[in-house]
């Protein structure tokens, strides 16, 4: 490696430009082979590093997301799971997932696609800049319920309010105690209050059974359910 090489790689580790920094001979042979102008290759770079801070921050956001694992829409198989198909999701596919606060809960019995539906929403959401939380129902009783008895009700129900996001996975899935509704009805109407901030939930139990109060709330925002009873993802 020439002198000259050597100190432009260490301007640009000390500029923090990592995507020039590892890509930009290929780029520059490139320039040459095909006679770009020097806007032409400036531009390159440019998008070069662009592309390079993107990457890095989406896994951030995944990281951050706490998924399970990670699906994505284009890995999901609407050939088993036929009741639900891609065209049906329409804008959930979109950034208008957030800016039209549309909800949603998929419901149906266990192991056909629920939470990898909705990870694979998220994951569209995440790709448009959004910050995503994935939580199951009993974890966030839990979390809540322990942080009342704490007095850190606050910081802990902040944490569900703050994400553009939310998955709550499980619902009605285990018995909960007494005090579930009550620690769950705040991150619903907060979140609804902050600009109905997108919800997405995944039950085994017929939402439409869930009883008068839920259905009352539901139908505050643009919610969607949607039923998921065969086949596989």
């Amino acid at each position: 490696m020439s002198p000259e090489v050597l100190a432009l790689d260490g301007e640009l580790r000390r500029l923090a430009l990592g995507g020039i920094r590892g890509g930009w001979e290929e780029v520059a042979a490139q320039a040459v082979q095909e006679q770009w102008t020097y806007p032409e290759f400036l531009a390159a770079l440019v998008r070069l590093e662009w592309e390079h801070r993107s990457e890095g921050r989406l896994a951030r956001l995944v990281k951050q997301a706490g998924f399970p694992f990670l699906k994505t829409i284009e890995e999901f198989d609407f050939r088993f799971q036929t009741t639900i198909t891609r065209p049906q999701l329409g804008r959930y596919l979109g950034p208008e997932l957030i800016s039209g606060s549309r909800n949603l809960i998929l419901w149906g019995p266990p192991g056909v696609g629920k939470t990898a539906l909705c990870i694979a929403l998220a994951y569209k959401a995440l790709q448009h800049g959004a910050q995503v939380r994935f939580v199951t129902c009993t974890e966030l009783i839990q979390q809540l319920t322990a942080a009342q008895r704490a007095g850190t009700w606050e910081r802990v129900l902040k944490q569900a309010l703050t994400p553009d996001v939310l998955i709550i996975d499980e619902v009605g899935y285990l018995g909960y105690g007494p005090d579930a509704a009550s620690v769950l009805f705040p991150v619903i109407h907060q979140r609804y209050l902050r600009g109905n901030l997108p919800v997405l939930l995944t039950t085994n139990k017929n939402p439409r059974q869930w009883g008068r109060s839920c259905t009352t709330r539901s139908s505050r925002g643009p919610w969607w359910i949607g039923c998921c009873t065969t086949g596989r993802s």
